[in-house]
């Protein structure tokens, strides 16, 4: 059911592609893609949050443009509402699928993989969308506020089934973040310029380095048991 749904999206994106004159050939994709081998373990971990994050997101964009329906910039916003239920609905399965396999959300192991997972999500998700805020202006969304809504209620959506979250509300987390953000700007101007290739290199080595320190001391962060997770008074 789950693939079903996922192959209507597919199909659902691709027709709208077609009105601006693009195609993806999803055939050609699933033919010539290399097949990596993860443990299921992690695939729960990373679809989990895939679709939760994926609702959150959805739901939000949807709510906003049933208040501001002026911002409504193609028809496919008119069905994120159903669109995001079904990333719930997935969600919940592997949530199902993780409480019936206890040593996925049980144990150190456990903890350090949800936390692992949950930056890995929340900051490149924060990073993408920063650096493409023209979209989220052109729904009359900031970027940055819709980001900090998702992050959060993905985060406290987590606490039912991960043994640990995040301490998004921290303003360490945001903080590093920023920075993230930042070193990725230069990492793009590098990029960008006309150096050769091995002084490209070079030059985006240190803002590598510091991306990789931020991402570990955002790790580092003490993070909330869920059992004693508030979730926030709106």
């Amino acid at each position: 059911h789950m693939a079903r749904d996922e192959a209507r999206h597919a199909g659902f994106l691709n027709k709208a592609m077609s009105d601006f004159g693009l195609q993806l050939d999803l055939g050609f994709l699933t033919a010539n893609k290399a097949y990596t081998f993860f443990k299921p373990k992690f695939i729960f971990y990373a679809t989990y949050l895939s679709e939760k994050i994926g609702y959150w997101r959805y739901i939000a964009i949807f709510r906003h443009l049933e208040k501001n329906p002026e911002s409504k910039i193609f028809p496919i916003f008119n069905f994120f509402e159903n669109w995001c239920q079904d990333e719930n609905r997935h969600g919940d399965f592997f949530d199902a699928l993780m409480k019936a396999q206890p040593d996925t959300v049980r144990g150190l192991r456990a903890r350090l993989w949800c936390r692992f997972f949950l930056l890995a999500v929340f900051a490149t998700m924060y990073v993408r969308d920063v650096a493409r805020k023209e979209f989220y202006e052109a729904l009359g969304l900031d970027a940055r506020e819709y980001d900090k809504y998702v992050i959060d209620k993905t985060n406290e959506t987590s606490a039912r089934v991960f043994p640990v979250v995040l301490d998004v509300r921290n303003p360490r987390f945001w903080d590093g973040l920023e920075r993230l953000v930042n070193n990725n700007a230069r990492l793009s101007a590098a990029d960008a310029s006309s150096a050769p290739a091995p002084v490209k290199t070079l030059r985006k080595l240190p803002w590598w380095i510091a991306n990789g320190l931020e991402m570990a001391q955002l790790f580092l962060m003490k993070p909330i048991r869920s059992e004693q997770f508030q979730p926030a008074v709106r």
